[in-house]
């Protein structure tokens, strides 16, 4: 059973934080717009021009699914930003989602929308790593 543990960040830290995903969120929502737009126009433009052959048409296509692919890594990323503001609203945020332990400092400066202590993010990627290594 996870026994939660108070998480151990002080006022100045959390403030410092939050302001870094709060900016964190305007830039992804910025690239997330211009991403979008730069998806319009270029279906706006295969629209409107011939492909004239296969490869323009493959071309076409490949660009199209880089930018849904960039679009729904954008949109995730702005959605953890959220989550991580909710739970510094809920006084849940710096405790690994996983263990309940204290997520360290110098992770949450690095990653603020971390969830998951170091040895909880080490064993998650060992386990995908295996399970993927398994699927060949």
């Amino acid at each position: 059973m996870n026994t939660m543990k108070l998480c151990c960040l002080n006022q100045s830290q959390l403030k410092s934080l939050k302001n870094e995903l709060q900016i964190l969120h305007e830039q992804l929502q910025a690239d997330l717009q211009a991403e979008q737009s730069d998806q319009k126009e270029e279906l706006r433009l295969v629209n409107c021009t011939e492909v004239l052959d296969r490869s323009e048409a493959a071309a076409a296509t490949d660009l199209n699914l880089t930018r849904l692919s960039h679009i729904k890594q954008l949109e995730e990323e702005i959605l953890e930003c959220r989550n991580a503001l909710q739970r510094i609203e809920g006084g849940r945020y710096g405790c690994c989602e996983n263990c309940g332990e204290v997520i360290e400092l110098n992770r949450l400066m690095a990653n603020p929308a971390a969830v998951l202590c170091v040895g909880c993010q080490s064993r998650d990627e060992l386990h995908r790593t295996r399970d993927s290594a398994s699927s060949f």
